[in-house]
């Protein structure tokens, strides 16, 4: 018997299922194809930041030059996220993901022609940054119509997750083999094929979805409507906040790997050890989550396990060696099973006609803020000694799960009563 059928079986008629398997959201065809298609372009774009640092760095021998690679995949998600977030309303799904693949493609495509100015190069690098946050915004808004309600959704969101940190731990080391064998611009190349792959999956595998009629206003006037309309709806605004807030605190100790691990007298290598142990117990974190606790389960856990995503961070203040650090980046990794309790969180509290906004804003937000962390963090650093500047991360964190930490729905409800009277 199918595993919908079995829980069908299982679940008082008109009460939605309190778990999810693996089976019911990889069987539905949409879904595939947009998983498929997140893996395809997910590695690619990881092994083309790799080969792009290289590239740069060979070019110029700045090490300055070669970090802002990573500043510039970070900033255009805040100028894409305030005036292109309409685009998740706005644009027909299929047609609006495939467009963004292609020109993703191109770009880096463009990025391949040897000679290209280093000014050019960054440009291109910028102008396909700005395409992501549109894309994670349609893709965001177009899962709830794709997958049902509640555990379905969750597992599925879990499971794009899963495959952006599981590209943190395998693609940096596939970037650095496929350097071995093939010039930078080789594995550039590869990654607009992966784009153009990713379009042609998304183009066979989705449904064409019809979008509203005609807005008056045009996009970025649209967009920020929208993002003054989420931020003022308090029951939503605070659950954006703890997702935006919590990682920026938390990516600490990866924006300083590298100055910990010379720190504790390994070579400044040893950093790529560090950064895999948060992806890991991430990855591990969401499996269970997503898959073995119930949607009320995952709301009950969301403060404890945020809160255990900063206790390992505190014991950095006495400096612990590479391996002990390493266990405890993991544990810390863990207590990102957080993210499936916000996800229906989110969708939960955000009113029907600002979902969409609301998801693409939540996914943007997120890769800024994360940006912000790794920036604050390292100037934190570069000046306050790090067994200080990682639990002080750690404490901050701390505090804004303190004040951002989910409310009952009850409350929820009457916040969201309270705006509408007040409006």
């Amino acid at each position: 018997m199918p595993a919908t059928q079995e829980q069908d079986a299982a679940t008082p008629p008109g009460r939605p299922p309190e778990r999810a398997g693996y089976r019911d959201v990889l069987g539905v065809r949409e879904f595939l194809a947009i998983f498929a298609a997140n893996i395809v372009s997910t590695l690619g774009t990881v092994v083309a930041a790799v080969a792009l640092t290289v590239l740069v760095y060979q070019q110029t021998r700045s090490a300055a030059l070669a970090a802002s690679v990573m500043a510039l995949s970070f900033l255009p998600y805040l100028i894409g996220g305030v005036l292109l977030g309409a685009a998740a309303d706005r644009l027909p799904a299929r047609r609006a993901l495939v467009a963004c693949d292609l020109a993703s493609a191109g770009l880096v495509g463009c990025m391949v022609i040897p000679g290209m100015p280093l000014a050019a190069l960054l440009g291109l690098l910028f102008a396909t940054g700005l395409i992501s946050p549109v894309y994670q915004g349609v893709r965001s808004a177009v899962l709830p119509d794709v997958l049902p309600a509640g555990p379905p959704y969750i597992l599925g969101r879990s499971l794009m997750r899963m495959v952006a940190q599981s590209a943190q731990i395998a693609g940096y080391g596939a970037g650095g083999l496929l350097l071995a064998v093939m010039s930078p611009r080789g594995a550039l190349l590869a990654d607009a094929v992966s784009f153009a792959a990713s379009g042609v999956v998304l183009r066979i595998g989705l449904a064409r979805r019809p979008v509203a009629g005609g807005r008056p206003t045009s996009m970025a006037r649209d967009s920020l409507a929208g993002l003054r309309a989420v931020l003022a709806h308090r029951p939503t605004r605070r659950v954006l906040l703890f997702i935006w807030l919590v990682p920026a605190c938390a990516v600490a100790p990866e924006a300083l790997a590298a100055p910990y691990a010379t720190l504790v007298g390994q070579p400044s290598r040893a950093a790529g050890f560090l950064l895999m142990g948060i992806p890991i117990g991430t990855v591990l974190a969401d499996v269970v989550a997503a898959r073995l606790l119930t949607s009320r389960q995952q709301r009950r856990i969301i403060a404890g396990s945020a809160l255990l995503s900063f206790a390992p961070l505190l014991a950095f203040a006495a400096r612990p060696g590479l391996g002990p650090a390493l266990a405890l980046l993991l544990t810390a990794g863990l207590g990102g099973a957080w993210s499936a309790g916000t996800d229906g969180a989110l969708i939960e509290a955000a009113p029907p006609a600002l979902r969409n906004r609301a998801l693409a804003l939540s996914g943007a937000g997120l890769m800024f803020t994360q940006g912000l962390g790794f920036a604050l963090w390292g100037v934190v650093g570069q000046y306050v000694p790090l067994t200080v500047t990682i639990p002080l991360a750690a404490i901050a964190g701390g505090v804004a799960v303190a004040v951002l930490r989910p409310v009952p729905r009850r409350r929820n409800a009457m916040l969201a009563g309270s705006e509408d009277r007040d409006g």
